[in-house]
């Protein structure tokens, strides 16, 4: 979404996860926040500190398993825009994918089939 005139600028559909899922700056494994929405392009997140616009990050996305060991997505990502969220006590923040390998788009594509709504 185009923050400053609220048009909608994607091409793909961005699925809600009904699990928010941890996302991790990998330079120094800080929690930047939680997926709200996701697709293979781009993502939203919720944090309670405003990140920079234009601001590329390596990050690694905290995947809980059922059955299995916990997993990592990595991938690096550039934040778009950032805004209050509806609630004014956290941050939204819009990221564009940059570079992601095929194993971990693979990955991401079944954890968003296991996980929207």
């Amino acid at each position: 979404m185009n923050s400053a005139s609220g048009i909608e600028n994607r091409r793909l559909k961005r699925w809600y996860l009904v699990l928010y899922l941890r996302v991790y700056d990998e330079e120094n494994n800080a929690l930047l926040g939680h997926i709200i929405d996701i697709n293979k392009e781009g993502m939203r997140l919720v944090s309670d500190q405003p990140l920079p616009p234009n601001r590329a990050f390596r990050l690694w996305l905290d995947v809980p398993r059922e059955s299995a060991p916990r997993q990592r997505i990595h991938l690096e990502a550039e934040t778009l825009w950032c805004a209050h969220d509806v609630n004014p006590d956290f941050y939204d923040t819009g990221f564009r994918i940059c570079t992601i390998s095929a194993q971990a788009l693979l990955q991401l594509q079944l954890l968003i089939e296991e996980f929207k709504f």
